[in-house]
């Protein structure tokens, strides 16, 4: 069955015990693996009892492909249920999960299959298959935009009896990137640095908290809409490097130049940037208020019109061709960062 995005987090909070095989998917890799592993400790007391639960890789399935069905018909030793965690799952072991269920079906399953794989498109045969089955569930897990950040960091500081001041609140969602993993690092950093029943302010933030949003999604894409090629092609290593998606790439710089476009639009019509700048939400974050302003300058609402055009063909390109997606992407925006220099 598909979880909706606003439903995965009451899922993997309660998992529906009649389901078979779950898989957590998505480019948010932090999130995906605290999903799974918080799921593993309500699917068993002990998801590191070697007798309840085992771990197995696409490559070992791939290896082996009777390995996965084996493993989830197989029964607990003393009874009870057993937990097969499928790390670094693709499509390759898609047949395999099949043939498990249907024999499992056929003949009683006692294991749950908790299946942790990157981003999927819509065409992946994996994810096809859990959302149309009733024995599955297939759980999406997106970026953290500036809400999940936010409600993130409240509940993190919130748990360590420490408050957050509001604007020191806005200064951290801003420093924090689109990984949960890396955002619960720099929230639990904070946590140690401030201590318990203190109020976090700005000063604690800028002392503490790296800017992991402006060292790799960020930077990218201000690279690109600033026309900087040599930023841009370490920018875009560094991020292929940390485990970037080119899909999230691509959608976030679609976000950043519909902000542009949206400015440019209403300073063609009259307006200053100040006014048309302060009716984005959210705001422009203060330490990318220069660039930003400037590239909303350097850009007419044509150009922008046509970069974002080229961007929706680049997406449309990831999700339904065979076209290597790190390359599309790359080339993409190469092609924007030159027609701002030009």
């Amino acid at each position: 069955m598909k979880i909706s995005a606003g439903r995965v987090a009451g899922f993997a909070a309660n998992p529906d015990p009649a389901v078979s095989a779950i898989l957590v998917y998505g480019p948010n890799s932090g999130l995906v693996r605290e999903y799974c592993n918080g799921m593993a400790t309500r699917i068993l007391e002990d998801p590191n009892d070697p007798f309840q639960s085992i771990e197995l890789t696409s490559a070992i399935i791939n290896e082996t492909p009777t390995r996965l069905v084996d493993e989830l018909l197989a029964l607990s030793f003393g009874g009870g249920r057993r937990l097969v965690m499928v790390r670094d799952a693709a499509d390759g072991i898609t047949k395999s999960l099949e043939s498990a269920l249907d024999a499992g079906a056929k003949s009683g399953m006692n294991a749950v299959a908790l299946i942790e794989a990157g981003a999927l498109t819509a065409r992946s045969s994996l994810r096809k298959l859990c959302e149309k089955r009733d024995d599955c569930a297939a759980l999406p897990c997106y970026a953290d935009d500036e809400e999940s950040r936010a409600r993130l960091a409240r509940g993190l500081l919130k748990e360590a009896g420490i408050g957050i001041e509001p604007d020191a609140l806005r200064t951290l969602t801003g420093l924090l990137g689109e990984d949960r993993l890396s955002n619960r690092r720099e929230i639990e950093k904070l946590v140690l640095y401030v201590g318990p029943d203190q109020t976090v302010g700005e000063a604690d933030i800028l002392a503490t908290v790296g800017d992991i949003s402006a060292t790799t999604m960020d930077a990218t894409v201000f690279a690109a809409a600033g026309g900087d090629i040599g930023t841009l092609d370490s920018a875009i290593e560094h991020l292929w490097a940390e485990g970037g998606e080119p899909i999230g790439l691509i959608r976030a710089t679609q976000r950043h130049f519909q902000r542009l476009h949206r400015v440019a639009s209403q300073m063609e019509s009259g307006a200053r940037y100040e006014e048309a700048a302060k009716k984005l939400r959210p705001p422009v974050f203060w330490k990318q208020s220069g660039p930003f302003q400037h590239q909303a300058h350097s850009w007419s609402r044509g150009q922008l019109e046509l970069a974002l055009l080229r961007l929706g063909e680049a997406e449309l390109i990831l999700k339904t061709t065979g076209t290597p997606a790190h390359a599309a992407c790359g080339r993409t925006l190469y092609a924007i960062a030159s027609m701002k220099r030009r």
